[in-house]
């Protein structure tokens, strides 16, 4: 991440632009236009894959056809960022603890669905949806007592709209929908959410 750059630096930065040196990467105010760039990307990598076919631990691979949630997060971050889909973990509670899609954002890493601030949320932020019901994998939230297990992830897609991109076991391709909508349909389902957000 860029550092902040005060005045006196601005008029240094100009000047050495100027004469045509190397320009540190700073940040102006809190966005870098880099961040917005793979932000961006990010999604839209996610976004062409609407309407493929929804498989368990699909890959799109001759082997693993269709995608599922994660396959979908996995193929649209290594044509992004360059990482290798294959080196991501199939568990959540490892892919938070090693950052593998991004950071745990404070105050959103395990928040009852009822609480939920959604103008908190970012395009490109990972969502994971919580329930009560345990899986093969640790709980990625405790609230209130109580823990909680992912069930499915997807991708904040557009603030404007509030949509979620996924690849959805029930509408059985990738889709994008309105998050809000998604939350209300599934209360038992969707009670928490954790999201973790790449920092640039």
């Amino acid at each position: 991440m860029g550092k902040e750059i005060s005045r006196r630096d601005f008029t240094k930065l100009i000047s050495a632009g100027a004469l045509g040196l190397t320009i540190p990467n700073y940040v102006f105010g809190n966005i870098s236009s880099q961040t917005n760039i793979k932000t961006k990307e990010f999604v839209e990598n996610a976004r062409k894959y609407i309407g493929t076919q929804y498989r368990w631990g699909g890959r799109l691979t001759k082997k693993h056809p269709g995608l599922d949630c994660l396959g979908l997060l996995f193929l649209a971050h290594s044509e992004t960022f360059g990482s290798k889909w294959y080196d991501f973990s199939v568990y959540p509670s490892k892919i938070v603890k090693k950052n593998q899609l991004g950071r745990p954002v404070k105050g959103l890493d395990g928040i009852l669905s009822e609480d939920l601030n959604f103008s908190s949320l970012k395009e490109g932020d990972i969502i994971y949806l919580l329930s009560e019901s345990s899986i093969k994998d640790e709980p990625l939230a405790k609230i209130q007592g109580k823990n909680y297990w992912p069930w499915h992830t997807g991708m904040y897609s557009n603030k404007k709209k509030d949509l979620f991109l996924e690849a959805s076991p029930f509408i059985k391709k990738v889709t994008e929908g309105n998050f809000k909508k998604i939350l209300e349909d599934n209360p038992k389902l969707n009670k928490a959410v954790f999201v973790t957000r790449i920092d640039f």
